[in-house]
């Protein structure tokens, strides 16, 4: 939990510094309450999946203000898509997103870049905005792949704190 941002230290994050005047006000950002796990888990995750680099933070402090959600654990979960998870991930939104969207009735041109038989010899700096019609199947796909981890996320956390509030077995005394 040390690298999460907390009440007293919030004004060291690079981008919710600007914001930390206003984190530190509201004692909901801060609770650990089911009412504020629950949706910090379920966008968490939708915002994770969403191609979004660079704004992620920033989308979450907002989506928690507005949600009233746990601050720590929405941005702990944007560490789902890292350096090293990105690449599957946005491949998988892409593969996912155009599943779906042709689902709909919508054709999807597969990109010449994310060809296995893409000629990387001749790769030109134009070929680069080829790559800006794989948002929209990103994006569907990184909603579908959110919303599928966030319920089960959900479903998961009210089943552990049922177990967890359970009242103990009554032994038998003999």
């Amino acid at each position: 939990m040390r690298p999460l941002p907390r009440r007293s230290n919030i004004h060291k994050y690079p981008v919710l510094k600007w914001f930390a005047s206003t984190a530190y006000k509201r004692s909901y950002l801060w609770s650990f309450k089911g009412n504020s796990i629950k949706p910090a888990l379920f966008w968490g995750l939708i915002v994770s999946f969403a191609p979004l680099v660079g704004i992620q933070m920033l989308v979450v402090f907002f989506l928690a203000l507005f949600l009233r959600a746990n601050l720590p654990l929405i941005v702990a979960l944007q560490w789902i898509s890292n350096p090293l998870t990105m690449g599957p991930i946005y491949f998988a939104d892409y593969k996912i997103g155009c599943f779906f969207l042709q689902l709909l009735g919508i054709e999807i041109v597969e990109n010449k870049i994310l060809s296995r038989h893409y000629d990387w010899g001749n790769f030109k700096f134009q070929d680069l905005f080829a790559l800006l019609d794989t948002f929209p199947p990103m994006f569907v796909g990184g909603a579908v792949i959110g919303v599928f981890f966030g319920v089960i996320s959900v479903f998961f956390y009210n089943l552990a704190a049922k177990l967890y509030k359970r009242p103990p077995l009554p032994s038998n005394p003999k």
